[in-house]
């Protein structure tokens, strides 16, 4: 379950702005939305800058959107104890979200000249959507109507950040080249450190190399009654994560106390590469085949993630929704029956490094 946290601020003596009409048609939008039921949106009105605090909070948000007021470099207008403008720069709320830089996915500034925001807050936030000009009432309402139909129907931020960007050209505005899309920039990068012994007078340079990109997610799809050939898999493909090429997530990585459903679903939708781990038993869960499937199958048709059988135990999975799909290992030969499944892991491993490494090309 996502949450979607509105802060809307109009403080006294400023423009008055559609703030009603801006936040009662995404919750339109997604109560219509096709995963409706996998948001949740909370509203904060005439927040004040403590409001905010208390809000991410108390309600632990995935995605702040603020509608309202900016003013360039000197911040976004929120309110004071009187309801007059008090002015938030952007590296105060960058040292907030900070804090919070393992839950908020995106943050929307839908407020005029919020790019000097939206670029402090992209050191800590995946996705942040600024106004690099002003921006009016319309095309604001336009672009964030657009923008949370696309999350509803469980589109990436990149395609939901564009597809609100063609609302408000689709709607005869001039203005659709005002929101823009900042990205946490990159830190996995080569890294050198310096240590001096205390015995040497000399220093010695330990570097260490890793991925030049953000690593791609890799979901693993399986029955609990593969989990040790789940486990070996996982073990081939530990280079990749410890080059950073790779992080890799299955339903054992769930913590106690979590709610596995809502979990599980996160992480299908965040995935770049779902793996497929095909066997009788997989193909007879109804979980495996009827959520987690029909779900890779959906982001698979609009090209948001990489689906990659990998036979596991010989089973007829020809004529299943995946069957059209490149499978693993090689002439997918299941790899129970390799003579030796350490070269069928291996020949695994290899192809998803090249899936892996081709979606990083594009990326870059």
């Amino acid at each position: 379950m996502k949450k979607i946290l509105i802060l809307a601020a109009n403080p006294k003596g400023t423009t008055p702005l559609r703030l009603d009409e801006e936040v009662r048609e995404i919750d339109a939008g997604l109560q219509r939305a096709k995963h409706r039921e996998r948001f949740v949106l909370e509203q904060k009105w005439a927040v004040r800058p403590r409001d905010i605090q208390r809000a991410m909070l108390d309600i632990n948000p995935q995605i702040v959107h603020f509608s309202g007021h900016g003013v360039g470099d000197e911040g976004l207008a929120f309110e004071d104890e009187t309801g007059q403008t008090k002015l938030v720069d952007g590296e105060a709320l960058a040292g907030l979200f900070e804090l919070f830089t393992d839950q908020v996915e995106c943050v929307v500034l839908n407020g005029c000249y919020s790019q000097v925001q939206a670029e402090a807050l992209a050191q800590h936030v995946n996705y942040v959507i600024g106004m690099k000009k002003a921006i009016g009432d319309r095309a604001a309402i336009e672009f964030a109507v657009g923008f949370y139909d696309a999350i509803g129907s469980g589109r990436s931020m990149e395609f939901a950040y564009k597809f609100g960007c063609a609302a408000i050209r689709l709607a005869g505005i001039p203005e659709q080249l005002s929101p823009i899309l900042k990205k946490k920039p990159d830190i996995n990068e080569t890294i050198v450190k310096i240590s001096v012994s205390e015995e040497q007078s000399s220093a010695k340079k330990e570097v260490i190399f890793v991925s030049p990109t953000p690593p791609v997610e890799v979901f693993f799809s399986y029955a609990h009654e593969d989990e040790k050939l789940k486990d070996e898999l996982v073990k081939h493909l530990s280079i990749l994560k410890r080059q950073g090429v790779i992080t890799a997530w299955h339903d054992r990585e769930i913590t106690a106390g979590t709610e596995w459903a809502g979990e599980i679903d996160t992480h299908l939708n965040t995935a770049s590469v779902i793996l497929l781990l095909i066997s009788s038993d997989f193909l007879a869960s109804n979980y495996c085949y009827d959520v987690e499937l029909a779900r890779a199958m959906e982001r698979h048709a609009t090209g948001e993630a990489c689906i990659i059988p990998v036979i596991l135990r010989e089973v007829d999975w020809k004529g299943a929704v995946f069957g059209k799909l490149q499978a693993l290992p090689k002439n997918a030969e299941p790899i129970t029956n390799w003579m030796n499944s350490d070269q069928a892991f291996a020949d695994v491993a290899r192809g998803i490094r090249k899936v892996v490494e081709d979606i990083k090309k594009r990326r870059s």
